[in-house]
């Protein structure tokens, strides 16, 4: 359901100009049936019953840090706070829930066929989507100006960037593991259509991410082979696959749309420092002028263009934090920061988190994450060999590319409709190396 709600979603901001989205009312539904089942579990589970304490906490940090913020904040509109939290703590409700079902339902010996069936049918439509949309010249922009990219009947070109590259590598390994003759090349399909719409947002993290799956699903299959480890499909199939969409991949570097926004941002970049020392030469020619000290220094050129300016956000959001109160150093400065004329945020998502949420925050939002983490950890370090293999490489390189994404785009925890992808490919690994 969750590309026809996205596309639903934009028909209702771009038609009908409202931002009571069809995604929004679906996804707080949902995530309150989320915590509900949890809750109706809290006698036969311990894990549902430590979940929904945990659900209760983090409700009562909630309504500290409203309260905090509406006595301290310069501007604050309890509707837009109210709305950043729903949708930040939709990924760890919907995680552990998730986590329960898994383990709910673990008796269904098709449990994990459902789980790739369903990722794989969600791709599929994100993927002919934009395939349509971009050849019948229907499709959105990514940018409303210099640089390039499509974003097919989708809204926002950050998040569908994220969700393809969350599930990318699930769709090569079920490639891989169904690829037994080279007639079979048809499962590779939904990879290709996911690789060519991340490569048509036009995002260094779209480029990355498709880069990043292939290297990394070809070097466990040969990993695999050499080791002559049981796998199901024929992997020198899918290796001589695998390999083939790679220099596609290189081949066609140079005229896809991340390579010239690349040098658009430069030249923005170099105006920019143009414009501000032509600013500094006028100054010193008006005579000193006084200036307040300040400890972190401004963003260079290439932290500019890695992060695409993400981070004067941050120096700002740096500022509000020095001179916040302790009281929202601790629980947070919410939706926006202390801002004094309209509200921005960074746009990576650990340091929204902590600048949004606090100290205390910040660590009730990741004690799931890092529960998760751990415990997969701890199971896997038992046979580290087994990390290396196709299925483990890819699900440990959705995780990690989901993970990496929130910091250095953000759009994965702060957005349902990707957090939800991240959450489900965490509790499976979760529930698949308990059960194994």
């Amino acid at each position: 359901m969750q590309p026809v709600i996205d596309i639903l979603t934009t028909f209702s901001i771009v038609q009908l100009n409202t931002s009571a989205t069809v995604g929004v009312i679906v996804r707080m539904i949902y995530m309150a049936l989320s915590a509900l089942f949890l809750l109706l579990h809290w006698k036969s589970s311990s894990f549902a019953k430590i979940a929904s304490i945990y659900l209760l906490l983090w409700g009562v940090f909630l309504l500290a840090h409203l309260g905090v913020n509406f006595l301290s904040k310069p501007n604050f509109y309890l509707m837009e706070e109210v709305k950043f939290l729903v949708k930040l703590s939709y990924f760890n409700v919907v995680l552990l829930n998730f986590a329960f079902l898994f383990s709910f339902f673990s008796g269904q010996k098709e449990l994990g066929k459902k789980f790739f069936n369903n990722v794989m049918i969600s791709s599929l439509i994100i993927g002919l989507v934009m395939l349509v949309s971009i050849l019948t010249n229907t499709s959105l922009m990514s940018y409303s100006w210099t640089k390039v990219g499509y974003t097919g009947w989708f809204f926002a070109g950050n998040e569908l960037g994220a969700i393809l590259a969350v599930i990318l590598p699930i769709l090569l390994y079920f490639a891989i593991i169904n690829t037994t003759r080279i007639k079979h090349i048809y499962l590779w399909v939904p990879v290709i259509l996911a690789s060519f719409s991340l490569l048509m947002i036009g995002t260094k993290v779209g480029f990355g991410a498709v880069g990043i799956t292939l290297a990394i699903g070809l070097a466990s299959i040969v990993f695999a082979l050499i080791k002559k480890s049981e796998n199901p499909g024929n992997l020198k199939i899918s290796a001589a696959f695998t390999l083939a969409l790679l220099l596609v991949l290189g081949a066609v570097t140079p005229i896809v749309p991340v390579f010239q926004n690349t040098y658009a941002h430069i030249e923005l970049l170099e105006n920019q420092e143009q414009e501000e020392a032509e600013e500094q030469e006028q100054e010193e020619a008006d005579g000193p002028a006084e200036s307040e000290e300040v400890e972190e220094e401004e963003p260079n050129r290439v932290s500019s263009l890695m992060y695409s300016s993400r981070d004067r956000f941050l120096y700002q959001y740096k500022l509000y934090y020095t001179e916040a109160p302790i009281e929202q150093k601790i629980v947070g400065m919410g939706y926006g920061g202390n801002f004094e004329e309209k509200p921005k945020m960074i746009e990576m998502d650990y340091s929204d988190v902590f600048y949004s949420t606090g100290l205390i925050g910040t660590i009730l939002y990741f004690l799931p994450l890092l529960y998760f983490a751990g415990s997969v950890l701890k199971k896997l370090t038992r046979k580290i060999t087994m990390v290396f293999q196709p299925m483990y490489a890819l699900l440990i390189s959705s995780i990690i590319l989901g993970l990496g994404i929130a910091h250095f785009a953000g759009h994965v925890f702060t957005a349902p409709g990707v957090s939800i992808y991240l959450a489900l490919v965490i509790a499976y690994l979760h529930h698949h190396v308990s059960k194994n």
